[in-house]
């Protein structure tokens, strides 16, 4: 039952976006100033093309700085990787130069 249930809502929610392919020029400008008041609260301007740049650029940094810090916790992961390989050898080594001498 609440499958078909489900599936009936499913089915409704396809319809009425099917029905609603298009938006009308005055639904366009009222999702606009919601976008802009809504982007507005979290402080994020869009209000012209000078605000949207700037915010273009503020997001194209913060990706190089999440891949730059990615890129720099891979190398401290491989450096500690390398610290435990370099310290069971070397602890393998002693112990057999102490088997060999006693």
């Amino acid at each position: 039952m609440a499958e078909s249930d489900l599936r009936s809502h499913a089915k409704s929610l396809t319809a009425l976006v099917e029905a609603s392919d298009t938006f009308s020029a005055k639904q366009l400008a009222q999702l606009r100033m919601v976008l802009r008041e809504e982007f507005g609260d979290v402080g994020l301007r869009i209000d012209g093309p000078d605000h949207i740049d700037e915010a273009r650029r503020d997001f194209v940094f913060l990706r190089s700085f999440r891949r730059g810090a990615s890129g720099l916790a891979s190398k401290i992961g491989w450096a500690v990787i390398l610290a435990i390989l370099g310290a069971v050898m070397w602890l393998v080594n002693s112990g057999l130069t102490f088997w060999k001498t006693h």
